[in-house]
């Protein structure tokens, strides 16, 4: 589980695909031991390259699964009997807050609650801002709970894949029966054997598409439930760290009562900046409006001067130079 255990990614990938293969080899091994009438052998044998390669990577990624809801429990079970945040009346100051992240056992400091929990008292040490870092750490912790599902993604992609490669290889087994079908007209004994081959051929075909998406589908199956317990874990350690935030406080407490440093503070501010603006806004607001008007009292001004006073025009009639009256 990559929100877990990073530097074991690699163990853990050799430790579940072996785990595969053994299960697929125990899983086989009763089968071999029936009769060769039997359906159940007969559809697990045939064409057994295919089926044992594609029950292997459903195992696979079965213990994938269950491996991640290992570590699942974990995790809840430390965030439930390990972090308990009720018993701090008092709210937190920087001291306090020193002491309760050297109380971290060491061994819990990778999980990801206690780590959550501890950058959130390491920003409010440096007086950092830990609202929008506590966001910033859900989103993290989201992407690392969808970067874990890439392997069981694959596998879930890549088992349809060897079913229709089955299917590909059994069709071409029974297109070569074919040929010998003309060459055997008149003997049915031979033409009973070539058709019976290639039903098994089709058969075949069938079989490995049927156990590919029988086996996808429990799979699919599988990663929707895990992944709604993820993200279940995840707003449980959203609480916790709000509830975290909101005991958060500085010593040096302003006047009025709300410190700095915790949640209330931080509205407080927010509230100030935005009621700030919005007065600053209104006041350019209406020095525009004040402007605006008065240049258009001073527009209406000049017209109603100029109607009451119109202007007076005089016209002069002469002739033009260098002509005669008449020519």
């Amino acid at each position: 589980m990559k929100i877990d255990i990073d530097k074991y990614s690699i163990e853990m990938s050799l430790v579940i695909f072996l785990g595969g293969i053994i299960s697929t080899c125990i899983f086989y091994l009763p089968l071999y031991f029936l009769s060769y009438d039997s359906y159940i052998r007969g559809f697990f044998y045939r064409c057994w390259y295919i089926q044992a390669l594609t029950t292997w990577l459903f195992f696979a990624a079965l213990l994938f699964v269950v491996f991640r809801f290992i570590l699942l429990r974990s995790e809840r079970r430390i965030l439930n009997k390990k972090i308990a945040l009720d018993h701090i009346e008092e709210n937190i100051t920087p001291p306090l807050a020193k002491e309760l992240l050297e109380a971290m056992p060491p061994k819990y400091k990778h999980a990801i609650s206690f780590r959550r929990l501890g950058e959130i008292l390491s920003a409010y040490i440096r007086d950092e801002e830990v609202v929008r870092l506590n966001q910033e750490l859900s989103r993290r912790d989201v992407e690392q709970i969808e970067g874990g599902y890439l392997v069981l993604n694959a596998l879930k992609q890549l088992i349809p894949v060897l079913g229709f490669l089955g299917t590909v290889v059994g069709l071409s087994l029974g297109m070569a029966k074919f040929p010998e079908l003309s060459e055997t007209a008149g003997n049915f004994e031979s033409l009973r054997t070539i058709l019976k081959d290639l039903a098994a051929s089709l058969s075949v075909s069938f079989d490995t598409t049927l156990l590919a998406l029988g086996y996808t589908v429990i799979i699919v199956l599988l990663i929707s439930f895990l992944r709604r317990e993820e993200e279940q874990f995840v707003v449980e350690v959203d609480d916790k760290a709000r509830h975290l935030i909101t005991k958060l406080t500085h010593e040096d407490v302003g006047a009025g009562g709300i410190s700095e440093g915790s949640l209330d503070g931080v509205v407080k501010r927010l509230v100030d900046n935005l009621a700030s603006q919005l007065e600053n806004s209104v006041k350019e607001v209406g020095q525009r409006l004040g402007q605006s008007l008065e240049a258009l009292l001073k527009k209406l001004e000049e017209l109603r001067d100029g109607i009451q006073n119109p202007p007076q025009y005089e016209i002069r009639v002469q002739p033009l130079k260098g002509e005669r009256p008449g020519g």
